[in-house]
């Protein structure tokens, strides 16, 4: 496809501080055909004074908060773009991404994705980028119908197809509160190749207000977790038996970190009615075997971190739920795992 035309959807809620860097990078983009949408998903900070000084250059659209699932909705709605990329407000672009991406899309593609660096609120480096292993490019089904991950980046790291896009909204937009990019890129390869561009072209923000970064430990955040956890499964079920492919029967066992959140909420008394209890020797057995077959870089010792919860549970629950704990919030103060292990009842 020569220089398809790219909608760019930056999706913001009370990221005043950041969402003018955001802005700027888009609008800083050497490729020309392009166009930049705004939505601020019911903000109540001083981000939308801050959009509004953009209108004159970007299509803005106000909403009333429904989360980061209808904030894409609404964006891809008012987009025209052959490819789109949504932009989370924290983060920011390099000036070239844009054009990288258009040099290397083609219509067999559902995604081009590239390297994201981590920087702090300031924009300073932390010495890491995302993916942390290369992806598999091409056709990612055969990986899919046996794993719920993949090395991916989130948001700001991709580029999709219309087509694809159109396969797989509309989303639950009352699942998909937050990490709405997680369906897309479940869903997403089962309607074209991935193709990866291994250069760094856009930074993502871990500065402290981040969902998944340096918050402390909290039962509601586990559920959400498993619930997530588990809805990743089904939308590879999904999408694949819309092409007539059948995924692994133990799908949603491929992730070592969702088996160890299983247990916790199981173990901690916190399940909700309606989440699917796992018979706990199913849940050990699919557990350890996950983390001897994961393709991560870990050593023994990394290995054992995530399987001896699992293997403690069968003889000491409680010992298990604490070791669980301790893995997977290994950078929480002593007094936050505390209340939270007393919480589990």
């Amino acid at each position: 496809m020569a220089q398809p035309f790219i909608s760019v959807i930056i999706n913001n809620y009370n990221y005043a501080r950041f969402v003018a860097t955001a802005i700027e990078s888009a609008l800083a983009q050497t490729y020309p055909h392009r166009e930049i949408i705004v939505v601020d998903d019911g903000s109540t900070d001083e981000s939308r004074e801050i959009i509004q000084r953009y209108a004159d250059c970007v299509q803005v659209i106000f909403k009333e908060n429904g989360g980061q699932a209808s904030a894409f909705h609404a964006g891809f709605a008012a987009s025209r773009g052959e490819v789109i990329c949504f932009l989370d407000s924290d983060d920011y672009w390099a000036p070239q991404l844009l054009e990288r991406v258009a040099a290397r899309w083609d219509e067999s593609l559902a995604m081009v994705e590239w390297r994201l660096e981590c920087v702090d609120a300031d924009g300073q480096s932390l010495g890491r980028t995302l993916p942390s292993r290369r992806p598999p490019e091409g056709d990612l089904r055969p990986l899919l119908l046996r794993s719920i991950s993949y090395p991916w980046t989130p948001t700001s790291g991709n580029a999709f197809s219309r087509r694809a896009i159109d396969a797989v909204f509309p989303l639950d937009e009352a699942l998909w509160r937050i990490s709405a990019d997680l369906p897309l890129l479940l869903a997403a390869p089962f309607y074209g190749a991935l193709a990866f561009l291994d250069e760094t072209l856009a930074y993502y923000r871990i500065h402290g207000a981040n969902l998944y970064q340096g918050m402390p430990p909290r039962w509601e955040r586990v559920v959400r977790e498993v619930r997530h956890g588990l809805a990743r499964a089904e939308v590879i079920r999904a999408h694949a038996r819309k092409q007539g492919m059948e995924p692994h029967p133990a799908l949603e066992y491929s992730l070592p970190s969702l088996n160890l959140l299983r247990l916790m909420v199981q173990l901690g008394r916190h399940m909700p009615p309606d989440m699917p209890r796992t018979p706990l020797r199913r849940l050990v057995y699919y557990g350890v075997r996950t983390v001897l077959r994961h393709e991560a870089n870990w050593d023994w010792k990394a290995r054992w971190g995530w399987m001896r919860p699992l293997l403690v549970a069968l003889v000491s629950p409680q010992k298990a739920l604490e070791l669980a704990a301790r893995w997977v919030f290994w950078d929480a103060r002593e007094e936050e795992l505390r209340q939270f292990l007393q919480e589990a009842g």
